[in-house]
């Protein structure tokens, strides 16, 4: 019984202490809060936690810059060792513009429907124009899905009309197409009259013999395959670009709708000046 009476006022006395305990614990944390409280009203009474809180948003925008720089790094490492890729360029399969036998090959990876490619015509031929014959300008097809089957047909048309015209024609043709297209899968205001229109104008005589090539199967494989070669080479959007010295085999991706002064300072680099 003495025992039991004992382990009773035990139990009596550590519920009581910790009951204490708690509240004690209650009452530093309202002081603690309080105490908080006073901290922050003084740090905004004197400018000093505006100047903390700047400090933190500036230490994440560096943050975020130095994460953003790395990872476009890491993406220009990755376009040009895709670049390597690129297909040799081949006078007999390739369309070339200006001489066939140049040191470098600025490639252009292009869709006819394209509306920054309509912004960038005549752009690579006014930088190579600076090169005397050490730089060319080659055309490869790349009519994305999403202009759907008017980008296709403009590359069969301009492919068809260099294969009955010349190369001249076929740079030609693409030249006006892209000046006169309404862009975005929209085509020509005039339609299959226009397109004709603008082949004869190239250099095109056979109209029946055009329709036919166009309808070759042929024709369309070589478009996929210029589309593969592009997709290998890390080519995401047109105009995409490739500087490439068909000595050494550098090649350097350059994306987007650039000026003139950019492709010079690739077509330099690419000749190691």
């Amino acid at each position: 019984m003495r025992k039991a009476w004992l382990i009773l006022v035990v139990a009596l006395a550590l519920a009581t202490a910790g009951g204490s305990l708690a509240g004690f614990a209650a009452d530093r944390k309202i002081a603690a809060a309080s105490e908080i409280d006073g901290l922050i009203k003084r740090m905004e009474d004197s400018g000093a936690l505006d100047a903390a809180i700047d400090r933190g948003i500036q230490r994440y925008v560096q943050r975020q810059k130095e994460a953003q720089q790395k990872q476009q790094e890491e993406q220009q490492r990755g376009q040009a060792e895709a670049a390597k890729n690129a297909r040799k360029v081949d006078v007999k399969r390739d369309r070339i513009f200006g001489n066939p036998q140049a040191e470098v090959s600025v490639i252009i990876y292009d869709d006819l429907e394209c509306p920054y490619c309509k912004r960038f015509v005549g752009t690579p031929e006014r930088a190579i124009a600076k090169f005397n014959g050490k730089a060319n300008m080659v055309f490869r097809h790349y009519p994305l899905d999403f202009h759907g089957e008017v980008a296709k047909r403009g590359a069969y048309f301009a492919e068809c009309v260099g294969r009955q015209a010349s190369s001249k024609a076929f740079f030609a043709f693409a030249n006006d197409w892209l000046k006169l297209t309404n862009a975005n899968g929209k085509g020509l205001a005039g339609g299959d009259v226009q397109i004709r229109e603008i082949a004869q104008s190239a250099g095109v005589k056979d109209l029946a013999a055009l329709d036919a090539c166009v309808r070759d199967p042929a024709v369309a494989q070589l478009v996929r395959d210029d589309i593969a070669d592009g997709m290998r080479s890390g080519i995401t959007g047109t105009p995409g670009v490739i500087v490439r010295n068909n000595k050494t085999g550098l090649s350097l991706p350059i994306i987007g709708a650039v000026p003139a002064e950019t492709l010079e300072q690739g077509i330099q680099k690419a000749l190691g000046n």
